[in-house]
């Protein structure tokens, strides 16, 4: 006995159902459970069972009796499946070995039938198709005759000559082979007529001499497969192995293309003839666009259209992607040739284009201030995290690519934002996101919130594009620039506070990442778009915007319903997480948590660099600090070779060129400062160690850097002992317990990596009477004792240390809640938004297609198609659970 058939019998409940393949003989094909006795049963769980099988041994549902006359008579009563996922997927491995024999024993019978069947098909599609052209002449021949008087509609073959029939060849998904295209002239007008392939249901492989007809279903087909990464080789390669017919892959992508082109914006509503639509950036989105303005119908019902909303804020992320780019050396061969599609890349992509042919796509140029200092070390920033993409400026473009990649940006719905759009023809820089803000703003100036990789970097600068162009709008000063909350965990915490939107009042909870979810549905054709021309890869990036696009459409409202339930779960979360917050807090007698967060914040983001010291002391130490990292940079580069020691000479190499980089951005901080300051060459050579003014501000450094690395070891030690306090609160298991054994052991290496810090900075100063206390091990072992200070605490500072560390947990829980609610809100008015608009739309369409009516019926039946979309949509969120503002 086979295995399969084997572990199939020892499977508990199992019944016998069979398929009749002959008069008295039944062959078992599936196992099914017997129901408990009074166990209820869903009303779609009989579906599985088709109606020509016969059942045996199965209790039936009399309350749910078939028709007298039903082959099957009762359906059988089946109860719900409460296996686990690996239990049913077990069993159906299973029950498909114990098939496996006789389903390869049927394939290898009627291997000769199924070809024949293959043949059959192919034959009958291709008589369909020369079928239809024959007819296509016979309706011609008609319409000519009924079009002019002077044409009488009595004897039409006496009239018009049968042409010589042209021969082309049809290639289809299933089918290939010779179609016969007829010709037709009219012996009185000499009016001749061929039958266009479109009219076949075909689309020609040239327009110059077409003598391939591809079947309009192959290229619909590419269209999704493409989409999804497949190449064209790969693909035609498929079609021939299906037909039998040899498909020229270069000949087919170049019928692909035309075909993308011409029904690309076919079944818009913009080219079926929709007005009162918007078709401003955010068109594509229901919920984010303007409504729709019908020229007649109804007015707005009451309760039906939302209230005014001001605290709604429509939002934006925006993000560039190098995976689009364009290799240099691919597609030379037609590089003049123009993008046809133009739906997301427009007028900002023209002005980048135009601003890299004039050798002007800069930060200067693009603000309009040839004197602007763009070095990276802008003292409006609060961030200081090292970020590759936050460049003001870009290197001249070098490398294998000609383009680096694509900018674009997208509403909260992760819908892409029409004609904003660009090909970065630099590795990123400011210049590409100040143009794409630029022009989004200009359009729709009720823009609030804008989420951005480097936010806290770019801020300042979008405020002096402002401020040099008047033409923006009012609003666009008050534009908020937040960091979004996944790549803000990689800013420090003063920028987090400051910039992510995690901690903004009235952001919602927005994240921010919704355009890394666009550039993800992008990934597949990463790989095709790069070795394309330049003009047929901007047209593909097109189609697959659009088709993301068009998908998120169709799921509006399960997205909708998907992150209500979601926020709705966070928000009950935070509830209980704050109630745990406030109650840990009070345990340890910290009672006013408003107040100790705002004493946590004020620790973390001072009011100045140095809060403690005036401006003029403040100056001081960041020159100092500038001093200092310039000296020890200068030292280590001249330490590189000692690298070969213990690794290669490219280790060498790379250190050297490294440390020169970073000396050369220190240098030009230097100068920025020192010209701010109208320092003189002499006053710059006095400091130096040995200068009062130097040491001075050399100890109120080292006593700032000292303290920082305190606080943060005690924030350390008091986060690892509420983890130890949690995990033997909540009793935690095998698997929690490690999980919290893992993050303790992670801080516990860094107050290691936070104590070496501080060691450092306390032997800043090169006048060897630096004091440097280390902690024994045992001191360290001291820390981690719950109710023990560190060596450096007084009774007072441990207490503030508690404070602070409270506020933090409860700043961050009561920030999480408050962002919760924040977008329950959203998402209920977003409901009642996206309804109005459906509504509006649908009356829209409706006219316009009143008007197509008789006139155009391909119109008709795409304006047809759209409104069910909508009628779809519209059942969908009356039935969804989100409630109505």
């Amino acid at each position: 006995m086979a295995e399969s058939e084997k572990k199939l019998r020892r499977l508990p409940n199992k019944i016998s159902i069979g398929v009749s393949c002959c008069p008295g003989h039944s062959t078992p094909i599936s196992a099914r459970r017997q129901p408990r006795p009074g166990q209820l049963v869903p009303r779609t769980a009989t579906k599985r069972l088709k109606v020509n099988y016969p059942v045996e041994d199965v209790a039936v549902d009399q309350d749910t009796d078939l028709p007298p006359d039903h082959p099957t008579g009762p359906r059988p009563y089946r109860t719900p499946d409460t296996r686990t996922w690996a239990e049913r997927q077990e069993r159906q491995e299973a029950a498909w070995g114990f098939q496996f024999p006789e389903i390869q024993k049927q394939l290898l019978r009627n291997a000769a039938i199924h070809a024949q069947i293959k043949r059959d098909v192919s034959a009958t599609l291709l008589g369909l198709v020369q079928t239809r052209l024959d007819g296509l002449t016979s309706t011609w021949r008609t319409q000519h005759s009924c079009g002019d008087p002077q044409h009488h509609p009595g004897n039409l073959d006496g009239r018009f000559k049968q042409d010589l029939a042209t021969t082309v060849r049809y290639i289809g998904l299933l089918s290939s082979g010779p179609l016969y295209v007829p010709a037709v002239t009219c012996q009185m007008c000499q009016v001749q007529y061929v039958p266009h392939p479109v009219e076949a249901g075909c689309f020609p492989s040239s327009p110059v001499d077409p003598h391939v007809w591809y079947d309009l279903h192959v290229h619909e087909a590419y269209n999704v497969l493409g989409l999804e990464g497949l190449s064209a080789t790969d693909f035609a390669e498929y079609v021939e192995e299906s037909t039998g017919e040899h498909v020229d892959d270069r000949q087919f992508l170049g019928s692909f293309f035309a075909y993308l082109r011409t029904s690309g914006s076919v079944d818009t509503l913009e080219a079926l003839g929709v007005e009162g639509m918007d078709t401003g950036p955010f068109a594509d989105c229901p919920i984010c666009a303007t409504l729709p303005k019908p020229a007649e119908g109804p007015e707005t019902s009451p309760g039906e259209e939302p209230g005014p909303q001001p605290a709604y804020p429509l939002a934006v992320s925006l993000d560039a992607v190098t995976k689009l780019g364009h290799y240099a050396n691919c597609g030379t061969g037609s590089g003049n040739s123009l993008a046809h599609l133009d739906r997301y890349f427009g007028p900002v992509d023209a002005r980048v284009s135009s601003a890299h042919s004039a050798g002007k796509l800069d930060l200067r140029s693009t603000i309009g201030d040839p004197t602007l200092d763009c070095t990276p070390f802008d003292g409006d920033a609060p961030c200081v995290s090292s970020l590759h993409c936050a460049r003001p400026d870009a290197p001249s473009a070098s490398g294998p690519c000609d383009i680096h990649g694509v900018c674009g940006a997208v509403c909260m719905h992760t819908v892409p934002l029409r004609s904003v759009f660009c090909d970065m023809r630099t590795p990123e820089q400011f210049a590409y996101y100040l143009l794409m803000l630029g022009h989004i703003i200009q359009q729709r100036p009720d823009l609030k919130h804008v989420y951005m990789d480097f936010g806290c970097r770019i801020a300042s600068t979008w405020q002096r594009y402002v401020a040099k162009h008047p033409e923006l709008p009012p609003e666009a000063a008050g534009l908020e620039i937040m960091v979004n909350w996944m790549h803000g965990n990689g800013h420090g915490v003063a920028c987090q506070l400051t910039n992510s939107g995690r901690y903004r009042k009235g952001a919602g909870r927005r994240i921010g990442e919704e355009i890394e979810q666009l550039w993800s549905g992008t990934k597949p054709v990463a790989g095709l778009v790069r070795y394309m021309t330049q003009a047929r890869r901007r047209d593909f990036v097109e189609a697959v915007l659009r088709s993301l696009s068009r998908k998120k459409f169709k799921k509006m409202v399960k997205l909708l319903e998907m992150k209500y339930r979601d926020t709705v779960k966070l928000a009950n979360e935070g509830v209980a997480e704050v109630a745990k917050v406030v109650d840990a807090a009070a345990r340890a007698g910290v009672v006013d948590l408003p107040a100790a967060a705002a004493e946590y914040v004020q620790s973390v983001v001072p009011t100045s660099k140095d809060a403690a010291q005036p401006d003029e002391a403040a100056w001081q130490v960041e020159y100092v600090l500038l001093r200092l990292r310039e000296m020890e940079l200068r030292a280590l580069q001249g330490k590189a070779p000692s690298l070969a020691v213990v690794s290669s000479a490219s280790a060498v190499a790379l250190a050297a060129a490294s440390t020169e980089a970073q000396v050369a951005k220190l240098r030009a901080a230097l100068t920025k400062m020192e010209m701010a300051r109208e320092m003189s060459p002499l006053e710059r050579g006095k400091w130096k160690p040995g200068y009062p003014l130097f040491d001075a501000a050399v100890q109120r450094l080292k006593e700032r850097e000292v303290q920082r690395c305190q606080a943060r070891v005690e924030t350390l030690v008091l986060e690892i002992h509420q983890t130890h306090a949690e995990r033997e609160l909540a009793g935690a298991t095998d698997k929690d317990a490690k999980r919290s054994q893992a993050r303790a052991r992670r801080k516990r290496a860094q107050i290691r990596s936070m104590l070496e810090e501080m060691y450092v900075w306390q032997g800043v100063g090169g006048d060897g009477q630096e004091v440097v206390v280390r902690l024994t091990e045992q001191q360290i072992k001291q820390l981690y004792v719950p109710g023990e200070l560190a060596p450096w605490c007084t009774p007072s500072s441990g207490a503030a240390a508690m404070r602070r560390h409270h506020g933090r947990l409860f700043h961050e829980a009561d920030a999480a809640l408050t962002r919760s609610r924040e977008e329950v809100g959203f998402l209920r008015y977003e409901k009642s938004r996206l309804g109005t608009w459906l509504r509006k739309a649908a009356l829209c369409v409706e006219a316009a297609r009143q008007k197509k009516l008789g006139v155009c019926a391909g119109s008709v039946f795409l304006l047809d198609g759209h409104l069910r979309a909508m009628e779809a949509l519209q059942s969908e969120l009356t039935n969804s659970r989100i409630p109505s503002v």
